[in-house]
């Protein structure tokens, strides 16, 4: 509805026809909170941390492979469940302090499950990369004296070198798309961030520079993309039935609250004082011979309205309009 769209901002490129690309946006430079959708920002500050000290692709394989990463403190306090094999079987629960996995495991739990634990998980070796170089992985007590035997000030300047220049230097603007630090309150504690912020136009550019290869380089980019298409299930827009045949890398992010309001019922997705969603896709269709390719970024707070039910029906009437062009 017309009386609805100052809440809404997206972005739309079809590029179908390499040679004809086509762009769409409404309210693209207006700046939102992220959410989890800020994930794709840490992934991308691991990427060049690893890029930087390994160049050899083979050695950031071995790394990412390899090392060992164990969950501490910077994990408190987050309830999204992640897959995990316990006497042979396969649960889900939170992530716990002492639970551990390879490097690789802890992008996947931060981007399939969108655990807040995994992403100060891999936040904290990004840095850890960053001031370390090839003397990582460090030991557990070195790690903590990183952390605890410097000012706070110090301690932001780093997270700052690790996850807001990478965007710079991908060729992104850290003021319309920035993922702060920590998603969880004890890792905001050891490394104060400057918040977070994104827009449509950022989101779309960085999706863009990853199909384009120009994320840290042609590694990292396809890898960042990969991780994207190996999720846990398809939520949000990327449950739109129109995209059941096609390859969709997605990420979303959601935060909404509540206020007393005679007559409402607060509801997930729902809320009355804030309601925020935001969705970033790449949509190849269909997925075995794709005759579309576009990239759709949506940030929304429309409230009172189930916000995962808007999006996932946006995804439809957008892949229909994107069909109807590219006959």
């Amino acid at each position: 509805p017309g009386h609805e769209l100052d809440r809404y901002s997206y972005a739309v490129f079809d590029f179908s026809d390499p040679d004809n690309p086509r762009w769409a946006e409404h309210r693209a430079n207006v700046g939102q909170m992220p959410g989890s959708v800020g994930k794709i920002v840490i992934g991308l500050a691991l990427f060049q941390a690893l890029a930087d000290t390994w160049p050899d692709v083979n050695d950031r394989m071995r790394v990412l492979s390899d090392t060992v990463v164990t969950a501490d403190d910077f994990i408190i306090k987050d309830s999204h469940d992640v897959p995990y094999v316990a006497d042979g079987r396969i649960g889900w629960r939170p992530l716990k302090i002492g639970d551990s996995g390879n490097l690789w495991t802890f992008l996947d739990w931060m981007m399939s499950a969108s655990s807040n634990a995994a992403a100060s998980m891999v936040l904290k070796q990004a840095m850890l990369i960053q001031r370390f170089g090839r003397d990582y992985p460090v030991d557990a007590a070195t790690a903590k004296a990183a952390f605890t035997k410097t000012s706070r000030k110090e301690r932001s300047t780093w997270l700052n070198k690790t996850i807001v220049a990478p965007l710079a230097r991908s060729g992104l603007d850290p003021q319309r798309i920035r993922q702060g630090g920590f998603f969880t309150w004890k890792g905001k504690q050891m490394a104060p961030s400057q918040g977070s912020n994104s827009t449509a136009r950022e989101l779309a550019k960085f999706m863009l520079y990853m199909e384009q290869g120009k994320l840290v380089d042609e590694f990292s980019s396809r890898e960042l993309k990969r991780l994207l298409y190996v999720t846990q299930k398809r939520i949000r827009y990327a449950s739109s039935p129109a995209l059941n045949s096609a390859a969709v890398y997605f990420k979303s992010g959601s935060m909404y609250g509540c206020r007393p309001e005679p007559g409402f019922v607060c509801g997930k997705y729902k809320g009355n004082r804030i309601n925020m969603l935001n969705s970033v896709a790449v949509v190849e269709s269909p997925a075995l011979n794709p005759k579309v390719r576009y990239i759709c970024v949506i940030l929304s707070n429309v409230l009172k309205k189930n916000s995962a039910v808007q999006h996932q029906s946006l995804g439809t009437y957008i892949h229909r309009i994107i069909e109807r062009m590219n006959p």
